[in-house]
């Protein structure tokens, strides 16, 4: 008659599981409420980095959107398409005014000049941002 004793297993591996998620839970929520009383690491480069470039405003080729915080002089889209860059050598620079993204520049580029810079567009994938292009205008030439 032993064997048809009822041990109540599920029941006991859902009340396990139910503790271990309530502790999983109470950690989180404390997590969220104080994160300064734990240590985070933060990166300077840009490995990890999910905050993807989406369009700052109508048109980054023809309007300045790009903004440093407490400057107002902005920066144009330089490319159409992205540039593949290794994100363990792009380093962080500063976010942009808005808060929304990190500027990024390749390691070492600080000491050729500030421009250009980059938003982070996928896994290794940059747009460039700088100095508006300027294209000479088109002035056909005579003929013999």
């Amino acid at each position: 008659m032993a064997a048809n004793e009822i041990r109540d297993t599920p029941g006991r591996l859902l009340l396990g599981w139910a503790v271990l998620f309530t502790s999983v839970v109470l950690l989180s929520w404390r997590i969220h409420l104080r994160p300064a009383d734990y240590e985070w690491t933060e990166y300077p480069t840009a490995l990890g980095d999910t905050k993807y470039y989406h369009a700052l405003g109508k048109d980054d080729r023809y309007e300045p959107n790009l903004r440093f915080p407490g400057q107002d002089e902005g920066l144009y889209r330089r490319a159409e398409e992205a540039v593949e860059l290794d994100d363990a050598m792009m380093m962080k620079r500063a976010l942009d005014a808005t808060g929304s993204h990190f500027i990024y520049q390749p390691e070492g580029a600080g000491e050729k000049g500030p421009l250009p810079v980059y938003l982070k567009s996928g896994e290794n994938r940059y747009v460039e941002f700088g100095a508006r292009r300027f294209y000479p205008t088109y002035v056909p030439k005579a003929g013999p």
